[in-house]
């Protein structure tokens, strides 16, 4: 386990504005990736210190990483996972795109044998992608608890009370976050404890991963500068761009909208193992688990992927197959390239640089659009951060930096474990400085806000519209004949299945200005005090007036009003009925 470093943040007082009081709170960061995830925690006490603690020790391996594989290998009654999984065996991997639909995922994604092989694993164990994820996560959460309650104490580990922020790609929907939620209730994270209810919040992972980035000692930021995070992980990559609206403490706005895509260091990998399979040809097949676990873990993903760069055009970058995969027939093959020399594949760096070229396609575009969207809005980007596992790739740093250096867009990524480890070191900011200034039970303490969190985001871009359904008034000119119904209570005309969007696709939103607008309810008799609305989203571009088909249901919203019945304000309809109304 190691600890990282915070920003510059003043101490905290025994006021009311801190959450941090006698040192009761924990924030435990999850980062539940495509391909490996990763943990980090803080105590109030450790984050006043600037300090997060990462989860570095994991069952089955004696080295210290930043992540544990998202595998799962289920052998009878027995679970394994992460590093546990023994190299012969066929484990399930890449079951958070399982959680999706499969409208939402590209075409070459469903057809995956990876996915395939999921989806079918599902169908013979009688299992839904959530039962995949929550028996990792509850893996994963024991893990936690162990290793915390090793460093700090049982005894004081049960006195705290928990807040868990677990990040998700920016471009998931509602479905597959609430699917994430009913995921990490099913796998007991939010299990009753003495200390409390343990809170969940979820984050999108470019956000943590721009807490954590942009906070980072040595940042020279600038009031007006644009950076973006580029989120490469697993599966996939995010964006999101930001604008410096303060660096004392360090205050950030969501510039344009972020965008992503299933472009992540994944599919390089599949690149490498078509290459090795094609050059192999029906060598491969006799190749076992292990054998290819061997090559695709210890030859690819452990030494040539992380190190590769084109620099250097006449290195040869040599994988051992597994003898195996030769059994009586010779070990050489030079007839074609790559050569094959005593058991070895000799590629070129062209060979290796092909691999990564579609990902970084994929890539290019996703930034390439970024930065479009920031230019309408008379933005320059000054610099893209790297972060995630894809984003320590030293050749996506000189890929982008070659790319973008003629617009004078500074390319920024740190050494070590530090991209990899950004998201969940990003959570757990985003869960301290999520109530870190609570105020009182009449609401947030602004104020105080903007005196003792060091970095926070304070304004964001809507993914989607957000409205309520609404009958209005009937207009010959806008409304269609089939909406148009009589309100006996009012007695007029008016048009149903009719939308309000209180905030559409693409609108500032910020946490200071909350949205506000008027409108008022007629009851004929006594609710009880309790007020219920439908809240509605759609993703497209234009929201329409009226319920279609991209109108979904978000969740109905219930609310308790604590004005008395008798106080609400008197309404006559035109025959002299009299109703109440509350405004």
């Amino acid at each position: 386990m190691f600890t990282a470093g915070l920003p510059s943040r003043p101490r905290f007082t025994d006021d009311a504005s801190s959450v941090h009081e006698d040192d009761d709170l924990m924030v435990i960061g999850i980062d539940f990736g495509t391909t490996y995830s990763g943990a980090a925690w803080a105590t109030g006490e450790d984050f006043a210190s600037n300090q997060i603690n990462m989860i570095t020790s994991w069952p089955g391996t004696g080295r210290e990483e930043g992540k544990v594989p998202t595998e799962l290998f289920y052998e009878h009654s027995q679970i394994m996972w992460g590093y546990e999984i023994p190299l012969d065996a066929d484990p399930v991997r890449w079951f958070k795109l399982l959680l999706l639909k499969d409208e939402d995922l590209d075409a070459e994604v469903r057809s995956n044998e990876i996915i395939l092989r999921g989806r079918k694993m599902l169908k013979e164990n009688g299992k839904t992608a959530n039962d995949f994820i929550s028996d990792f996560l509850r893996a994963l959460w024991v893990h936690i608890l162990e290793t915390v309650k090793k460093s700090r104490g049982e005894s004081v580990v049960e006195a705290l009370s928990f807040h868990v922020v677990i990040t998700v790609p920016a471009i998931w929907k509602g479905y597959a976050r609430q699917g994430m939620e009913q995921a990490v209730k099913k796998a007991g994270i939010l299990d009753r404890r003495a200390a409390g209810t343990t809170t969940l919040t979820f984050a999108p992972e470019p956000e943590a991963a721009a807490l954590s980035t942009l906070g980072e000692p040595g940042r020279k930021l600038k009031t007006g500068d644009v950076y973006m995070i580029c989120d490469a992980g697993g599966g996939t990559v995010d964006l999101i761009s930001y604008t410096i609206g303060g660096v004392n403490p360090i205050r950030l706005e969501e510039a344009v909208e972020g965008t992503g895509g299933l472009c992540g260091g994944i599919f390089i990998d599949e690149a490498f193992e078509r290459m090795c399979k094609a050059r192999l040809g029906r060598r491969w097949d006799h190749l076992s688990k292990a054998g290819i676990k061997e090559i695709m873990k210890g030859e690819w993903e452990h030494a040539i992927k992380p190190q590769f760069t084109p620099r250097n055009r006449k290195k040869e970058y040599i994988v051992r197959i597994p003898a195996e995969a030769f059994g009586k027939s010779s070990l050489d093959d030079t007839s074609r390239h790559p050569q094959i020399k005593n058991g070895r594949i000799h590629f070129t760096s062209s060979h290796i640089q092909s691999a990564f070229t579609e990902t970084f396609s994929g890539i290019d575009a996703l930034v390439d659009g970024q930065l479009q969207k920031t230019v309408k809005q008379d933005l320059k980007v000054a610099g893209i951060i790297l972060v995630g596992g894809l984003g320590a790739s030293p050749y996506l740093y000189e890929h982008l930096k070659k790319k973008h250096a003629d617009a004078g867009i500074e390319i920024l990524q740190s050494g070590g474990m530090r991209p990899r480890t950004a998201i969940c070191r990003g959570a757990v900011t985003k869960g301290f400085l999520g109530g870190i200034c609570a105020g009182s039970a009449s609401g947030p303490d602004y104020a105080a806000f903007e005196t003792c969190s060091p970095i926070q985001v304070i304004s964001t871009v809507s993914r989607f519209s957000l409205g309520v359904t609404t009958k209005s008034l009937f207009d010959e000119s806008k409304h269609l004949q089939e909406d148009k119904e009589w309100d006996s209570e009012e007695e007029v005309w008016r048009a149903r299945n009719q939308v309000r969007w209180y905030l559409k696709k693409g609108e500032n939103s910020s946490k200071k200005d909350p949205i506000r607008y008027n409108f008022y309810r007629v009851y004929r008799k006594d609710s009880g005090g309790l007020l219920r609305f439908q809240l509605c989203q759609c993703e497209d571009e234009v929201p329409p007036s009226r319920i279609t088909s991209s109108v979904t249901d978000l969740c109905i919203i219930s609310c308790s009003i604590d004005v008395p019945f008798s106080d609400y304000e008197t309404f006559n309809t035109p025959s002299g009925k009299e109703h109440k109304m509350l405004r």
